[in-house]
């Protein structure tokens, strides 16, 4: 049973007692007409974390995918882009084994690290694509150097 204790003095409400729950908090968006400021939540509903988590991690997923898609389709990237999609893909492993690990369960963030490693190889891939075709041009050139003196 949750025990809590609400002080209501003109429009604002706050709660001035409540044990401690182990839960994820989160900040509400501000709404100007609502007559509850609300400064934080705490969810200890465990599918409903997971579902909250799923969907902000997402928007970190998509950026990262955006920018490999950018470079996978690109028919002559640089190596430098490639190597800023993977510092990406580092970055948002990094968010979701420190902010997100304790409170995502075990399968999802399974299937977020698989995916992040599927993008990593391809990217990797792509940067050995991007070295062949420097070696290859390098040859060219050394080619057409000697048959032109």
């Amino acid at each position: 049973m949750l025990n809590y204790s609400v002080d209501k003095k003109e429009r604002l409400n706050s709660i001035l007692d409540i044990n401690e729950i182990d839960g994820y908090e989160i900040k509400p968006r501000k709404d100007a007409k609502s007559p509850i400021k609300v400064t934080k939540i705490k969810i200890v509903d465990k599918q409903m974390i997971d579902k909250i988590l799923s969907m902000k991690f997402e928007r970190f997923f998509r950026r990262l995918v955006v920018l490999a898609l950018q470079v996978i389709d690109d028919e002559d990237p640089s190596d430098d882009d490639a190597n800023i999609v993977l510092d990406e893909a580092e970055l948002v492993k990094e968010i979701l084994e420190n902010r997100y690990k304790k409170f995502l369960s075990y399968e999802k963030e399974q299937l977020f690290l698989k995916k992040i490693r599927i993008i990593e190889k391809q990217i990797q891939m792509k940067k050995v694509e991007i070295k062949r075709k420097i070696i290859f041009r390098e040859m060219q050139e050394s080619m057409h150097r000697s048959r032109g003196m």
